[in-house]
């Protein structure tokens, strides 16, 4: 990951730098959420059930309505400690998820964060992920599990690639950076569109 600090005045250099860095740790965050729950969504699809065991209870869902409704709760309770309650008030939905590998797992194989602060209190980052094939990390047993259902399914699921981008608008707030707005483009577009999962 690089960061990137552009048209921002020199005393706010190591502030938006920290912006950044809130960022990445919550997005690094979000990708193993989102590629944990793309994976848990695979076996109930497969096998008609999932069975988690959380701090020494077990839970199983067998319904993919109530699984999806259960992940919404889990993609909220990560996300709004750090959205503002504008943010979480403009909501349409919290459903993150949508395709494997996750968006942001770009923050692990390569990317950049160019950061943008004009004004004390609220900084611009847009996420760009590098281009080019990445090879799956056949370390992490759910990724494994999804490159062999892909494998199954005829697709040669060697290495992917990122396809969209992000633009994060951060506010500094009593307690600390929160996400105020959020917009996503393809890679090579310029058109962006809000984004109402965050």
């Amino acid at each position: 990951m690089e960061i990137k600090i552009v048209d921002t005045p020199e005393k706010f250099r190591s502030v938006a730098e920290e912006a950044a860095e809130v960022l990445a740790a919550l997005l690094r965050e979000l990708a193993a959420l989102e590629d944990k729950s793309f994976a848990q969504y695979t076996r109930l699809c497969r096998k008609g059930q999932i069975i988690e065991f959380k701090d020494g209870v077990r839970s199983e869902f067998t319904d993919v309505q109530v699984w999806k409704a259960e992940m919404k709760i889990r993609f909220a309770a990560l996300l709004d400690p750090y959205c503002t309650q504008k943010l979480i008030t403009q909501r349409r939905d919290c459903l993150h998820a949508q395709h494997f590998p996750s968006t942001f797992n770009c923050l692990n194989t390569g990317c950049t964060l160019t950061v943008t602060m004009k004004s004390a209190g609220k900084a611009a980052v847009q996420l760009i992920p590098d281009e080019g094939s990445v090879p799956f990390d056949l370390s992490d047993p759910d990724v494994r599990y999804l490159v062999d259902d892909m494998k199954s399914g005829g697709h040669g699921a060697q290495c992917y690639g990122h396809f969209q981008k992000f633009r994060f608008v951060l506010k500094l707030e009593a307690d600390g950076w929160k996400l105020d707005e959020v917009s996503s483009d393809s890679l090579h577009g310029d058109r962006w569109r809000r984004d109402w999962c965050f």
